[in-house]
């Protein structure tokens, strides 16, 4: 419990610090930030934020093996547990656009999603790894958040009916 707390209170530090950084960042124009969000969308960038839900799934599935008693609830109480995670999935989607647009012009994304293998495609492979760095340093602490927060509410609903983990 201490450590779950302390885990917590290390990612809300490090949201902390970095909200001031983006909050003086100039404005995007909503057509450059749509330009970023489809080149993640065709490079399957986004896949990876919803993915979160199938191994939170496989996980509880995994966990609860043994007590075929709980599978009727648990799959309801994960299939609830969806718009959740879309949600924030949706959250992570955009702060990603907004990084991959600070990276690259609106120009240049245009160019990527409809030729990746043209010069501003290469272009791009070579500043997606520092994109990726950025959104990996954002996307550990809230896959951690987003898991505690899941695993929390299925408790929480497990509990209501009747189910003691």
């Amino acid at each position: 419990m201490i450590r779950r707390t302390l885990v917590r209170a290390a990612i809300g530090l490090a949201l902390l610090c970095a909200a001031p950084a983006f909050a003086q960042a100039p404005a995007l124009a909503p057509s450059h930030v749509q330009a970023a969000r489809e080149v993640l969308e065709l490079s399957g960038v986004t896949q990876g934020f919803s993915n979160i839900y199938n191994e939170f799934e496989r996980n509880v599935q995994g966990m609860l093996a043994t007590r075929p008693e709980m599978k009727k609830d648990a799959d309801a109480v994960i299939a609830s547990l969806k718009p959740e995670v879309d949600k924030r999935a949706e959250e992570m989607t955009k702060t990603a656009s907004e990084v991959f647009a600070r990276k690259m012009t609106e120009a240049d994304l245009k160019e990527v999603a409809a030729f990746f293998k043209s010069p501003v495609g290469q272009r791009y492979s070579t500043l997606r790894r520092e994109a990726m760095d950025d959104i990996v340093n954002l996307l550990a602490p809230w896959t951690v958040q987003t898991s505690q927060y899941l695993f929390d509410r299925f408790s929480q609903e497990m509990s209501k009916r009747g189910h003691t983990l």
